[in-house]
């Protein structure tokens, strides 16, 4: 395994990369995170501190992997943006264990990517064990918009690794969905919307497709048929059929699919799985450029102090920022889902961010300031989200040949709505009293309220601030005019 990993990270690690590792449920002193700026001394590492059976804990201990999580997450200094966490297990934490919601914020809002990987054997070693659970795990996996791996040691993890460190290490995330299975194996359902990125070269846009299946009723590797569709229309439609155990012996499938560049997809899902599977969905394609996304305040939308939560009443003000300067000319598109995949009818939770409202830094690079989405902590439907995501939102970004996933988690609102603005429509929307213009809405009364006439746009270039853009025949701050 130790050579895959090197193997892996040298042909994809990118220059600027931190390295780290640890060995975990240690009897004694647990050893620190070791990090590394080169593969030599990380690779070295790894040799001198082989996973070894006699410096393990005791049987009766359970892991203790979530403290590493925890000590990762907490690391000064060391940049957690879009970081990839493999984490090699034997033993399940403690039952009624998990990560704070403070700890999940950190993993879901800062795009960390965390995959367990367990074998077989030691998935159903620990299954029996009533004190111990992999319901943290299974929750930290699809928080994280990773995969909960099990299989037998040897090639089947093996193989595993590779396809994992060549699309989640490498590639950009598309699509994105974590559920239980409750559907049947005769229903086909619409499990998420891809918009496909432009292509300059190509009337075709390459994705990979991940898959994993865990049933946490028992511990067999789910063996049974899964098949998703591409869907246009009937007559443009491309379905994959992943045959029993697309990687044998491993709850694990793979495929690859090519769709037609600047088109929209629904994905429709069937399978063969027990219900009350946990099925975890990911679509990656291949990334255009770099990178990064903070949440701005409603106080400072420009994003200089950025948020390390968000909640219901600040809003989700996403600010991507890309790292090349010619995507000045290309819009961008957002679509906002919940943990069960839907769209909600409030405000803002799709957006085109017109090529007039992008502004550049000193370094040139575009940022794309998304309106705030005033998210619900607690979707109004839950049933099939996996424990522990209720709170999790997804956002699909797509601008010009570059597309990404970006995540949060949504927190019950902080402070108290204005006394104002209490006032909230068939939709879900807080609007504030129209006693005088311009007219604004949200829970704290900091969005203009363009009355369904037009939608809200960060206009930097002159007032610096949310603005209505009206659409044809309106006009006015709110759009009241017609």
């Amino acid at each position: 395994m130790k050579q895959v990993v090197i193997q892996s990270v040298t042909a994809n690690r990118h220059n600027y990369t931190k390295l780290a590792m640890v060995r975990f449920d240690t009897s004694g002193a647990q050893d620190n995170i070791t990090y590394f700026d080169d593969i030599q001394p990380f690779s070295s590492a790894l040799d001198n501190n082989p996973p070894n059976p006699n410096a393990a804990a005791g049987v009766s201990n359970p892991s203790n992997v979530l403290s590493i999580i925890s000590s990762f997450l907490a690391a000064s200094g060391r940049p957690l943006e879009s970081s990839m966490v493999v984490l090699l297990l034997n033993r399940f934490p403690a039952k009624n264990n998990d990560l704070t919601s403070d700890e999940y914020d950190t993993i879901t809002n800062n795009n960390v990517k965390i995959f367990p990987i367990i074998s077989d054997t030691s998935y159903t070693n620990q299954y029996s064990m009533a004190a111990r659970s992999s319901q943290a795990i299974t929750s930290i996996a699809a928080n994280s918009n990773s995969h909960f791996v099990i299989g037998k040691v040897g090639s089947p993890l093996v193989q595993t690794f590779k396809y994992l460190m060549s699309t989640a290490y490498l590639d950009s995330l598309a699509v994105t969905r974590s559920f239980v299975d409750n559907y049947g194996s005769v229903v086909q359902s619409n499990i998420a919307k891809l918009r496909v990125p432009h292509s300059e070269t190509s009337s075709l846009v390459n994705f990979t497709i991940t898959v994993s299946a865990l049933n946490p009723q028992n511990t067999s590797i789910n063996t049974n048929g899964l098949r998703l569709t591409f869907y246009q229309s009937p007559s443009s439609q491309q379905t994959i059929n992943f045959e029993p155990g697309s990687l044998s012996n491993t709850n694990f499938y793979y495929a690859t699919v090519q769709l037609k560049q600047s088109g929209t997809y629904q994905i429709q899902y069937e399978s063969m799985f027990d219900l009350g599977t946990i099925s975890m969905i990911r679509v990656w394609t291949e990334s255009a450029l770099y990178h990064y996304g903070s949440y701005a305040s409603l106080e400072d939308p420009m994003g200089g102090n950025t948020l390390s939560k968000v909640d219901e009443y600040q809003g989700a003000a996403l600010r991507m920022k890309l790292m090349n300067d010619c995507y000045t000319t290309h819009a961008a598109y957002v679509l906002f889902t919940d943990c069960s995949g839907a769209v909600s009818p409030k405000y803002d939770s799709s957006q085109t961010i017109d090529i007039d409202y992008i502004f550049a830094d000193e370094g040139s690079f575009p940022h794309y300031p998304i309106v705030p989405f005033f998210c619900d902590s607690t979707p109004k439907n839950t049933n099939n989200c996996v424990a522990g995501t209720q709170s999790k939102y997804d956002i699909q970004f797509v601008s010009g040949e570059f597309t990404v996933i970006r995540s949060f988690q949504c927190r019950p609102g902080v402070g108290q709505i204005n006394p104002k603005c209490k006032n909230v429509d068939s939709n879900g929307n807080y609007y504030c009293n129209r006693d005088k213009l311009p007219y604004m809405r949200g829970p704290t009364g900091q969005i203009p309220d363009c009355l369904g006439h037009g939608h809200v746009e960060y206009d930097f270039a002159f007032s610096e601030a949310y603005i209505c853009v009206c659409d044809d025949g309106y006009s006015g701050d709110s759009c009241e005019k017609h």
